[in-house]
């Protein structure tokens, strides 16, 4: 691989990802203890999206493509518009995109269990409401989460030159 020049990123463990209970885009629940023994790359998004989501959901694409003989490793793209994104909408949404929905979870569930989880577990902003674009504001970051369940790292999901530093912190944890 050669060196970079860049930094290696400080993955000391940030905070642990805290119970939650969601439901996937097949209807079937998911919790945090379905995080556990895989690494996953977590973010918020929602599917009528005007501005941000569709290009997090190529990048994240991208790396499930680079990523795709690691059976170790998992998605989750997580609603935070959960009134239309029901399981079906999700379900949905995977299917049109044409996204790999063995290793990714699309996520909903009540609005204020999303907040709580966005907020204290992976300490990202949480929009409230539609602004007049029709776009609930929501952090673009890729969290790492390791297979103990804790944050590991944040990357710019739309940013092209952040994959490289989260291509290298994946490798890292997923050799612990």
């Amino acid at each position: 691989c050669g060196d970079s020049g860049a930094p290696e990123a400080d993955l000391t463990a940030i905070g642990s990802v805290a119970p939650f209970a969601l439901t996937d885009q097949d209807g079937q629940p998911f919790t945090a203890a379905s995080l556990a023994g895989k690494v996953w790359i977590v973010d918020f998004f929602f599917t009528s999206c005007p501005s941000i989501c569709p290009l997090l959901t190529d990048s994240m694409a991208a790396i499930a493509r680079e990523f795709a003989g690691e059976p170790r490793l998992g998605f989750a793209s997580i609603t935070v518009d959960p009134k239309v994104d029901d399981p079906a909408r999700l379900s949905a949404y995977a299917r049109e995109q044409r996204l790999p929905q063995e290793r990714w979870r699309f996520l909903t569930g009540p609005r204020e269990d999303i907040r709580t989880l966005c907020e204290a577990s992976f300490r990202l902003a949480f929009g409230e409401e539609y602004d007049e674009n029709r776009d609930i504001s929501h952090s673009s970051r890729f969290v790492l989460v390791d297979a103990r369940g804790r944050v590991r790292g944040y990357f710019d999901g739309l940013d092209p030159m952040a994959r490289a530093p989260l291509r290298e912190a994946l490798r890292a944890v997923l050799k612990e």
